[in-house]
């Protein structure tokens, strides 16, 4: 797995569409930006190369900064280059490109490693990973360490946030060990105020002279912790609304995304003996009977929660999970 190392955004970014990528960036690439100051934002984009929205960002930089610095140096990695141009998340015999920051062996790993060692030697300002959803939700930035530089990227980004420690693997949780991190969720593909809402954070970032050593207030940031990941069971079929499958999940499941919903919440219904999911807290345990049951064929939420990331898409449904279960968190920091 190689990785290129470019000086400047390519010109030609600005009409190129993601499909036609490698005729561009034809290996997973690491691109400085020299700017006004150091030390570098870090920006990550392309980990799945279905969700768009970062390589519009990609583009618009490109554009902005052609003929100008910017005020801080860049240090921008785009990863999947591959399955973007297959707007697929991930290829057939590969990993999922934000689940490679945590050790292993192999050569998408040796990449993560290589990409890590060079930023952290540069003392990054901050680090921003830019995600789609492939479900409903609001614009949400994911953090990984409760300090106050952290919060307040994801104030600026939206006043919704979610704090996780599992996955351990992904690009922020690495990142957060050396500088402040944020993923952030720019709603779906094609939704023009994610692209808005992720440059505005990269310009209001690049232009401070230091991040905040407070945290934002409770009015400025409503946080959430993830509690566990809910899962299908691989063996069992699984559709929205179609009767002849195993089990038939609410056709309006992603409408439910950070909605606080209460004991008894219906999620669908199953004809199999056991029930056909799973949760699974940040150290794969098993909590599924403490948040779902089976009666009458019915799947009902046993106690009030509130899930994040609700998909209808098979494909990452299979690859990932389902979905996310949430409750607030109280200001602690």
């Amino acid at each position: 797995m190689r990785l290129d190392r470019l000086n400047a955004l390519p010109a030609q970014l600005e009409q190129t569409s993601p499909t036609d990528i490698l005729q561009l960036l034809p290996n997973p690439t690491l691109i400085s930006v020299a700017g006004e100051r150091d030390p570098p934002l870090f920006i990550c984009t392309l980990l799945h190369g279905n969700e768009t929205t970062s390589f519009e960002v990609l583009r618009a930089l490109a554009r902005r900064y052609r003929d100008r610095r910017p005020s801080r140096s860049l240090l921008i990695f785009a990863g999947n280059v591959e399955a973007t141009a297959s707007a697929a998340r991930l290829l057939p015999g590969q990993p999922d490109f934000n689940r490679i920051w945590a050790g292993g062996d192999s050569g998408f790993v040796t990449l993560a490693n290589e990409v890590q060692r060079i930023a952290q030697a540069l003392r990054p300002f901050a680090s921003i990973d830019i995600h789609n959803n492939t479900g409903r939700n609001p614009h949400y930035g994911c953090i990984n360490v409760l300090r106050p530089a952290d919060l307040q990227l994801a104030a600026w980004f939206a006043p919704l946030g979610v704090y996780y420690r599992n996955p351990p693997t992904t690009q922020s949780m690495a990142f957060a060990e050396f500088c402040p991190a944020i993923t952030i969720e720019c709603g779906q593909n094609g939704d023009s105020t994610g692209i808005e809402s992720a440059l505005r954070l990269i310009d209001r970032t690049m232009h401070a002279d230091a991040l905040p050593t407070t945290a934002p207030r409770d009015s400025e940031l409503r946080l959430y912790e993830t509690v566990g990941r809910i899962l299908v069971d691989p063996q069992r079929s699984f559709s929205f609304g179609e009767a002849e499958t195993e089990l038939i999940l609410r056709t309006d499941l992603d409408e439910m995304n950070f909605r606080d919903l209460p004991a008894g919440t219906r999620f669908g219904s199953s004809t199999c003996t056991e029930l056909p999911l799973a949760v699974l807290d940040e150290q794969n345990r098993v909590l599924t009977s403490q948040f779902f049951a089976a009666q009458n064929g019915a799947i009902t939420l046993l106690q009030a929660a509130t899930p994040a990331m609700l998909t209808r898409d098979h494909a990452v449904i299979r690859q990932d999970c389902l979905g996310y279960l949430m409750r607030p968190l109280p200001q602690v920091w």
